[in-house]
């Protein structure tokens, strides 16, 4: 694999995304390797928990902006990159473990709470920050905010794209722990072992009669994020957020 690292560890499969260069920020290649790993481990019955983080300083800072947008239709996509790789996460019938070693942000967000148990670093954060670039949220994270923390405050989170840091993450439900840096490895190999001794199908169960019980359906979620950024991805706004993102300033939204 060219993007990532797949540690195989007995039932215990880590995957760290590996573009430190970058923030490990998503590109086609990664997005594709990150579902290809999520569907072998899907049927293979050896595997019984799986552990996301990032390799450097990042788990993970979103889509990455500065290669370019392939294709000027953003509902495209998603539909044949992003949307995939999250339901394969989603849908897996195994525990997924989301380790957040350092900022996870936009879709690095969206993959960061498509995770089942999230531990953050101390010095971690969180920031939907699409709306600094003119887009709505996407890659499954307006179900995925909405389950953590409600509407009012999935509203603030998701119009500001403010950073949230892991102590707040933590009291408004977006993680499970808060872990020192001194721990962290030791923290996340023993929360994995638990896991994996955990009765996994019954694990698979619960996690699809939670997400059925919550009332929320990701596909028509996903497919309805998709239509947003098809309108948003042609917009004045989109093309300006991307720039200044470049540029390293300000965006000048026009509301166009």
């Amino acid at each position: 694999m060219n993007y990532l690292k797949l540690h195989r560890n007995g039932p215990i499969w880590t995957l760290t995304l590996h573009r430190p260069e970058v923030y490990n920020a998503l590109n086609a290649g990664l997005i594709h390797e990150i579902r290809e790993v999520a569907e072998v481990a899907q049927i293979d019955d050896e595997v019984r928990v799986l552990v996301i983080t990032g390799e450097g300083k990042a788990f993970c800072s979103g889509a990455d902006l500065k290669s370019g947008v392939t294709d000027p239709n953003l509902g495209n996509v998603l539909r044949s990159t992003y949307n995939p790789m999250i339901s394969a996460l989603r849908g897996l019938n195994k525990p997924v473990i989301g380790a957040i070693n350092g900022v996870a942000a936009g879709a690095g967000c969206s993959l960061a709470l498509a995770c089942d148990y999230l531990i953050a670093k101390e010095d971690a954060y969180f920031s939907e920050l699409f709306v600094q670039i003119g887009l709505a949220m996407d890659a499954g994270s307006t179900a995925f905010l909405m389950q953590s923390v409600g509407y009012h405050r999935a509203f603030d989170l998701a119009t500001t794209g403010r950073k949230v840091g892991a102590k707040e993450a933590k009291e408004i439900g977006l993680v499970a722990e808060v872990v020192s840096e001194l721990d962290w490895e030791s923290k996340v190999h023993e929360v994995a072992l638990a896991f994996s001794k955990k009765a996994t199908l019954a694990i698979s169960l619960m996690k699809r009669s939670l997400q059925r019980a919550y009332n929320q359906d990701l596909a028509e979620t996903l497919a309805s994020e998709a239509e947003e950024q098809t309108i948003l991805g042609h917009s004045q706004d989109f093309a300006e957020g991307v720039t200044a993102f470049v540029q390293k300033r300000a965006p000048h939204f026009k509301g166009k």
